[in-house]
């Protein structure tokens, strides 16, 4: 029998490391199902510009609706992060997760007709999120189980935030992404490359290793080596005294991108969370029963919020390449 692999003491580990290389477990089809993304977001550029963003649309809402899930379903680190603030039990609440799949969807779909159009249904929707979270209430957590009486409910603003957090990056991504394949088929499959190869470097180097900047470092390298293959054969629009901007652009945002979905997905990767409960890095990097060479059932992988993982490496250099094909003024 295998011993188990030595757990990291959260507290020694520089924050950064924390927030960017996360624990990654081996053994859950990363790989496998990062190409058959890349396989179908190809295929959709191949079909059209219309195509590939209703795509990364679809993607869009049904990560939401997972967010809000993990949110709802998070009933051990809802406790912990409870203890440290009343407020924090406002995602258990699983009737939220059609308003969340719907305004992310309208977003991404904003994206695909007009850049303006989704920025106002972008404001749209904040203000649609405060509606809903007027309406819907407090509610009770996931499974029907009381709410501690110490624990008071959430505000209506509080409930807003986190109702928004579940659905703007994937939304805003989709619309992002959407625009770019509109400008130019050719910019967007430099994007959706330079993403595979990010994420494929990352999950290679940093599996079933101590968490640290190993993995991000490496999936910035895989990405500026596809963005010089890319651009050094002129793809459209690029040229190669391009490959330094969009080079840089991509080692700088792909890494940011996990690691915001992850205070979504993963509450419990949370530094704070993880000094509050010592088994919260295991539960983070997919092995619940920290036994370190295993990983989680196929049912909890399947359970898992993928949809968010498909886009979560986008969701800030989507904005970038915007900003370096000029199509985002900032």
């Amino acid at each position: 029998m295998n011993p188990a692999s030595p757990q990291p003491d959260p507290p020694r580990i520089l924050s950064a490391a924390l927030w960017l290389g996360p624990p990654v477990a081996r053994g859950d089809a990363s790989i496998t199902a990062g190409a058959v993304w890349l396989a179908a977001l190809i295929a959709a550029l191949w079909a059209g510009a219309a195509v590939f963003g209703l795509a990364v649309s679809a993607v869009a809402a049904l990560g939401a609706w997972q967010a809000v899930s993990v949110r709802s379903g998070s009933d051990g680190v809802s406790r912990t992060l409870a203890s440290q603030s009343g407020a924090a039990a406002a995602g258990g609440d699983t009737r939220y997760r059609l308003p969340a799949a719907v305004l992310a969807g309208a977003v991404g779909i904003a994206g695909v007709i007009d850049t303006r159009l989704a920025g106002a249904v972008l404001g749209a929707a904040a203000v649609a999120s405060f509606i809903v979270a007027s309406s819907l209430g407090g509610g009770r957590p996931a499974g029907g189980a009381a709410r501690p009486q110490q624990i008071a409910p959430p505000s209506v603003l509080a409930r807003t935030g986190l109702l928004v957090r579940c659905w703007i990056q994937v939304g805003v991504t989709a619309a992002c992404a959407a625009a770019v394949a509109r400008y130019s088929t050719g910019a967007a499959l430099v994007l959706v490359g330079a993403a595979a190869c990010y994420d494929a470097g990352a999950y290679v180097t940093a599996a079933d290793r101590r968490p640290g900047l190993r993995g991000p470092v490496a999936g910035a390298v895989a990405a500026v080596a596809a963005v010089f293959a890319l651009t050094g054969v002129s793809v459209p629009p690029f040229a190669p005294s391009d490959v330094m901007r969009y080079g840089a652009l991509a080692a700088l945002t792909l890494p940011l991108g996990p690691a915001l979905a992850r205070h979504i997905i993963a509450p419990e990767a949370r530094p704070s969370v993880r000094r509050a409960d010592p088994q919260a890095t295991a539960r983070a990097s997919g092995d619940p029963a920290g036994r370190g060479h295993r990983t989680a059932p196929a049912r909890s992988r399947l359970g898992a919020p993928w949809a968010v993982r498909r886009l979560d490496s986008l969701s800030i250099t989507a904005p970038a390449w915007m900003w370096g094909l000029g199509l985002l003024v900032i």
